[in-house]
């Protein structure tokens, strides 16, 4: 039970990766608050072990996010940790043809999301005494292949926000780390795989570029969010952890 008595908040919960680490920190002993856009697989939230409150949540929207950290302390009382996790993927297109509303999007959710989350976690966070925030990078903040411009952007700008608020909140008892995931299996993937005229290549590309040679599983992020949510990191901040099979290693 390693956040027994926590609240936590998992943006994008719905699904992959986040829906792994909400059912996981319902184990640990957290109250848990998802926030998705997707309300028919939240709603299924509701079967899972553990207490996991669902909130529809549009995170490239200020007032949703404000919604959701109030529904965690009036359900609960306090907030503890927060994992900007929701994010959504940038189509494979040249850099010379992505549109302004491609990048736009993009950068709208996975770089926009992830600041309203910080921004309106940290008041609930000094409220009880301080906590911990997670966000969700990516190894592109590292590597990349091409072909992602806006993705790897939103996700570099992500790692910077992190070692940021990690700085300016050290000394008010808030940790602020990120994880940097590779190539995992999450209907992210699944969708870029499935658009690709060559399936089966870009999934043997995948396997190639990783040393351990397979894609990571939604369960694995969710112990590496765990750990920086939890005391077993308690002088961790401002790190991006690397969860990504050895890629950058290479």
């Amino acid at each position: 039970m390693r956040l027994k008595g926590k609240v936590a908040v998992i943006t994008g919960g719905a699904g992959g990766m986040g829906r792994a680490t909400a059912c996981l920190f319902a184990r640990e002993g957290a109250r848990v608050v998802v926030g998705d856009v997707d309300e028919a697989a939240g709603a299924g939230l509701a079967d899972e072990p553990g207490e996991i409150l669902f909130q529809r949540c549009d995170v490239s929207r200020e007032g949703d996010i404000a919604a959701l950290i109030a529904t965690a302390e009036d359900s609960f009382g306090r907030l503890d940790t927060i994992f900007n996790n929701a994010g959504i993927e940038q189509p494979v297109t040249p850099t010379q043809d992505v549109s302004e509303a491609l990048f736009d999007r993009v950068t709208g959710i996975n770089l926009k999301g992830t600041f309203f989350g910080m921004k309106h976690a940290l008041p609930a966070l000094l409220r009880a005494g301080g906590g911990t925030i997670v966000n969700n990078s990516s190894v592109s903040a590292f590597a990349n292949v091409g072909g992602n411009v806006s993705y790897a952007a939103s996700k570099g700008a992500v790692m910077s926000m992190t070692r940021v608020v990690a700085i300016e909140y050290a000394r008010r008892n808030i940790r602020c780390n990120a994880i940097n995931p590779g190539v995992i299996d999450t209907p992210m993937n699944q969708r870029n795989k499935a658009i690709a005229e060559d399936p089966e290549a870009v999934e043997a590309r995948w396997s190639e570029i990783t040393p351990m040679g397979r894609m990571g599983t939604g369960d694995e992020i969710a112990e590496a969010v765990l750990f920086l949510a939890s005391g077993a990191s308690s002088f961790v901040t401002g790190v991006g952890l690397l969860v990504d099979g050895g890629r950058v290693a290479t």
